[in-house]
């Protein structure tokens, strides 16, 4: 294959162990990113698994046989792939390969990069080791088996790339030494209008004076969602806040029994999963943004919110930390339930205080560059073409 570095369009093979109609923010980054890079002139192939709710159409999506496992919700997990499927997608030379997942269509990706002597990213969204509990009821020993396996999948791309400073700095000490660049990920937040939001805030019986909590995500344990309402229990129970929680999951059910227990029925709003769109509306309606989980990596929800100009209220944890300037975008706790909503309420009763987060998160948001990371990506592949690439076919391991 022709490795020349002329800035020509490229051939991109990309690999994912979820996609649509999942919603996650894994899911929307990829798709994010593959739209920019297909807008930036690139031809991109996604190779996802097979779903039974995914759209029949789907141009550039190539999907591979899964199975079903019981994990939340049923999600498809890729199945190796026979040999014929195999041999046909090494016939569609691609110039770079891209892996989002370092499991089974991780491997696939690494050995159909090594048959076309094609260079390899790989990208680590998630701190697997915080969901071995869907999978193995033996936490410590199967999280040192998690770490085995990321850090030999990422010693065996050409590059890798974290959406966060904190998963590097975790990557390495797991002993991964391949080249890591931190490239968060692109936005793609529709705007709104003031007439969307003050409808949007009459639906849920918001007055003018009233705010309104938020927190967007899948509902499940690792994302600390009944620590939050134990937090704002109080705040919630004073009669002039509200609590919207956008998404669906799992823990749904025993969130529900709890803010009923809680005496907040009226004053909390499960939405359910909503279109990534209608997201958007939230987003702008909030008052301020709640984020309890301290096993996410770089949270697209929390970064959409910025980017709507919706301050955040986080406890403490290496994503928030990457990701909130306190007294100016919101503000970090202490990981307790009293620090938490002591935070939160000082924040809520002091209205100037509030109005000029909001004033600085939405400058800061504007700064931001459309498409950044989608470019620092796309010289990223022209700069892994450049390199000298001698490795095993089997046991691809770049020199």
């Amino acid at each position: 294959m022709d490795n020349s570095t002329d800035r020509r369009p490229l051939r991109i093979a990309m690999f994912t162990e979820a996609y649509a109609p999942i919603i996650s923010g894994v899911v929307i980054g990829t798709r994010t990113l593959i739209n920019n890079l297909r807008a930036m002139g690139h031809e991109v192939d996604l190779y996802a698994p097979r779903h039974p709710k995914a759209p029949k159409e789907e141009p550039g999506v190539y999907r591979l046989p899964a199975v079903r496992v019981p994990l939340p919700g049923w999600i498809p997990i890729s199945a190796f792939i026979a040999p014929p499927a195999f041999e046909k997608i090494v016939a569609r030379p691609y110039d770079v390969f891209h892996t989002q997942h370092p499991f089974t269509l991780g491997t696939t990706a690494r050995h159909l990069a090594a048959r076309q002597g094609a260079p390899l990213i790989g990208t680590v969204h998630t701190q697997y080791e915080q969901y071995v509990h869907y999978w193995s009821p033996w936490k410590s020993g199967a999280q040192p088996v998690i770490r085995w396996i990321l850090r030999e999948s990422c010693n065996r791309c050409d590059h890798i790339t974290t959406v966060a400073e904190g998963m590097a700095n975790m990557l390495r000490e797991y002993g991964v030494v391949t080249p890591i660049d931190v490239i968060p990920n692109d936005l793609d937040i529709a705007p709104v209008s003031p007439a969307e939001v003050a409808a949007l805030r009459s639906e849920l019986g918001l007055s003018n004076t009233d705010r309104l909590l938020l927190s967007v995500g899948r509902l499940a344990p690792e994302k600390s969602l009944d620590f939050m309402l134990s937090a704002v229990a109080p705040i919630l129970k004073s009669g002039s806040t509200k609590l919207a929680i956008v998404g669906d999951g799992p823990s749904r059910k025993d969130l529900e029994r709890k803010a009923d227990t809680l005496g907040l029925t009226d004053r909390v709003t499960f939405t359910g999963a909503l279109p990534h769109a209608e997201t958007a509306r939230y987003y702008s309606a909030a008052d301020l943004f709640l984020m309890a989980s301290t096993t996410e990596v770089h949270p697209l929800t929390l970064q959409e919110s910025l980017a709507a100009g919706t301050p955040v209220a986080a406890v403490d944890s290496f994503s928030a930390r990457d990701a909130i300037e306190p007294g100016k975008t919101g503000i970090i706790t202490a990981n307790d339930t009293r620090s938490f909503g002591d935070g939160i309420a000082e924040v809520l009763n002091d209205s100037s205080r509030l109005e000029a987060l909001k004033k600085t998160t939405s400058e800061i948001a504007k700064q931001r560059t459309e498409g950044a990371g989608a470019k620092r990506i796309e010289a990223l592949y022209y700069e892994v073409l450049e390199r000298p690439r001698d490795m095993n076919v089997f046991w691809r391991r770049p020199r």
